[in-house]
């Protein structure tokens, strides 16, 4: 369309536009950001940081209820890369939510639904210099095209105002902090936690699927055996990158000429890409920095270790004496520094290289959007978007959804990024005179939808990676977790999108509409997976009604047994070879050519608790006697054999 031929076209593709994409200094900076920060994440995985917090959250783990919330914690925690909250939350906590009788739909849903949330919304990610160098680009088109406008020339100025307006993140930490305080699940999540409870599994249940070649998924950066993990090592440098970069964007902000600045003047006058770049190497040469203070021996840290140091001087002279420069025999039972130097450059490129197909993404997603643009893409989007018949109000509402289906499609909220900020942010602008509400409104909606459209798709990268590192089905994760962002969605747009486009309700009004619709979701039409009546979620319940699905019907009957004696029921092994669910509602929970083949009672020689590294295995056990609960509050019934209404169960399914 642009050449006029196919082979000028794909030479204009490479040489144009993805040199283009490339050369640009912003995107260089983005790039370079995202690299440093990636290999800061890398060395802080390497010392134990990472895994020292989730370890510092397992003291708290007694309950079903006290697993997820570690698990929220944990992704809450590790707010600054999305794939590394994936990795770490998910194989970290796996052993401790298969303990404490939680599925592994709900372990992998807690995990991918915290991950690109948080890395979106926070001013300190992976994710904040693409998201500033989109809105940047955008705010220079408009100051290229209008002689006064009225939205600030600062991409993280612009960013700061746009998290309050991105009802889907918050409303989907609302959603999940509530689901697992009230102990209620809905739909197939429901069912899939109360297969896990009614028969006391402690092995994953249904849902659970070994990684690749049989083995777990495991990080290549994983912690040497012998490094105590501790929350410090994370803890420290996060918050040395966080006061770097706060420092940074005060000093790029501030003007000698203008004594008077207000911090919201000094925000938006800053120079984010240098604070942001400036800042991730800092925070990196810091973390390395501390490491070296730090020595570790038998499972202890020695702090300023300055008489090992002179000892292993006098070791180093005296092997050189006797011409034997090996010396690592010889120290091996001396204290050790936590990371060496070339250890934590290794650390540092493994986790650049983690985010490279990233990095791929951006770049094509950055050339197409050109290329859209090239073939007037965005101006057909703005004579819709600025025709007399459409409400402008409606804005917000409209690129949240569309935004939405775009992410669902290609599964890549970055490319959707990419390709809705030229089409509807500029044309936004001219349609509402500059609203500053709905140019929020829709920078925040593309934000939000390309966050909504991902957590939905089967090919997302973030939903295929957390639900591997929570050893989940990826059929059964996408399953149980759509729901859930349907109903988050839908509360967004209802409370969120539409009242704060058309100004009838405040944005913080807004909010406090969304936290309660949370609520409600998750307390009144959800249901328990252990009750007195048996009674699902509304939508199942009606779906039986309707149905009259016997499989429903059976763990209907068995969960009133559990909730009446206390004591959990257990499939016999011949049972459990041969039981699959073919209806329509059900089959989410196994997939069609696959057969559940594991104890299901979690206690026999072959059950499984999660492949993960040994390391991270021997931690586990040690508190496996403290987890004593099924439900929310009720303790760990007895367990006891399944009647013989169970077993009659066993050979209709097995005949069929």
């Amino acid at each position: 369309m642009i050449t006029g031929s196919i082979t000028a076209g794909f030479r204009t593709m490479l040489d144009t536009y993805l040199l283009e994409a490339l050369a640009s200094e912003d995107h260089a900076f983005v790039m370079l950001f995202i690299l440093f920060m990636s290999g800061l994440v890398g060395i802080i995985e390497k010392s134990g940081g990472l895994l020292g917090i989730t370890e510092a959250l397992r003291g708290f783990v007694k309950t079903p209820r006290s697993a997820q919330l570690a698990a929220f914690a944990a992704g809450c925690l590790i707010f600054f890369d999305d794939y590394s909250n994936c990795l770490i939350a998910g194989n970290s906590m796996r052993p401790l939510s298969d303990l404490a009788g939680v599925s592994r739909e709900k372990l992998a849903f807690i995990v991918d639904a915290t991950a690109a949330p948080i890395a979106s919304i926070s001013p300190v990610s992976a994710w904040v210099g693409f998201e500033i160098d989109l809105i940047q680009q955008e705010l220079n088109r408009i100051y290229e095209l209008y002689d006064e406008p009225t939205v600030p020339n600062s991409g993280f100025g612009v960013f700061l105002q746009t998290i309050p307006y991105r009802y889907y993140c918050i409303f989907m930490l609302f959603f999940m902090f509530s689901c697992i305080l009230s102990g209620r699940d809905s739909g197939p999540m429901l069912i899939a936690e109360r297969l896990n409870r009614i028969y006391g599994r402690t092995d994953g249940g249904e849902g659970r699927a070994l990684a690749v070649d049989g083995g777990a998924l495991v990080s290549h950066n994983e912690p040497a055996p012998d490094t105590p993990c501790r929350w410090w090592n994370m803890a420290f440098p996060i918050a040395m990158l966080l006061v770097y970069i706060f420092y940074l964007l005060v000093y790029t902000g501030k003007d000698p000429s203008n004594p008077n600045q207000t911090f919201l003047e000094i925000m938006e006058g800053s120079d984010s890409y240098s604070a942001l770049l400036w800042g991730t190497m800092a925070g990196a040469l810091t973390a390395t920095a501390f490491y070296f203070l730090q020595d570790k021996y038998q499972g202890r840290i020695i702090w300023f270790n300055v008489k090992g140091y002179m000892n292993k001087a006098r070791r180093t002279i005296r092997s050189f004496r006797r011409n034997n420069t090996d010396i690592e025999e010889e120290t091996e039972t001396h204290p050790k520094i936590l990371i060496r130097y070339d250890e934590a450059m290794s650390s540092f490129m493994i986790g650049m290289e983690k985010i490279f197909q990233s990095l791929v993404t951006l770049i094509l997603a950055w050339a197409s959007g050109q290329i859209m643009q090239a073939v007037g893409l965005n101006r057909l989007f703005g004579a819709i978007i600025t025709s007399p018949g459409l409400d402008y109000k409606m804005l917000p509402t409209i690129s949240f959804c569309t935004s939405i289906l775009i992410a669902f499609a290609t599964g890549t909220s970055w490319g959707t990024m990419t390709i809705m900020f030229p089409l509807i942010v500029v044309p936004s602008y001219e349609a509402s005179s500059g609203d500053l509400n709905i140019v929020y409104g829709v920078i925040a909606g593309i934000l939000a939808g390309a966050v909504a459209g991902d957590h939905a798709s089967p090919i997302s990268d973030t939903t295929i990676l957390g639900a591997m590192a929570s050893e989940c089905k990826l059929l059964n994760h996408v399953k149980t977790q759509a729901p859930y962002a349907f109903i988050t969605a839908i509360w967004s747009i209802l409370v969120g999108t539409i009242p704060s486009g058309k100004a009838s309700l405040n944005n913080g009004v807004c909010i406090l509409l969304g936290f309660l619709a949370s609520v409600f979701s998750t307390t009144l039409p959800a249901a328990a997976p252990i009750n007195k009546t048996g009674r699902f979620d509304v939508v199942t319940e009606l779906y039986i009604l309707i149905t009259k699905n016997e499989y429903l019907l059976k763990l209907k009957e068995d969960t009133k047994k559990v909730s009446e004696t206390g004591e959990t029921l257990i499939l016999p092994k011949e049972a459990d070879d041969t039981t699959k669910i073919t209806n329509d509602m059900t089959k989410h929970l196994v997939d069609d050519e696959e057969i559940a083949s594991s104890d299901k009672t979690g206690t026999g020689d072959d059950a499984e608790v999660g492949v993960v590294p040994e390391s991270a295995a021997a931690r586990s056990a040690s508190i496996m006697s403290g987890i004593s609960e099924v439900g929310p509050e009720d303790p760990l019934p007895n367990e006891t054999t399944v009647d013989a209404d169970k077993d009659n169960l066993a050979d209709s399914t097995l005949s069929a």
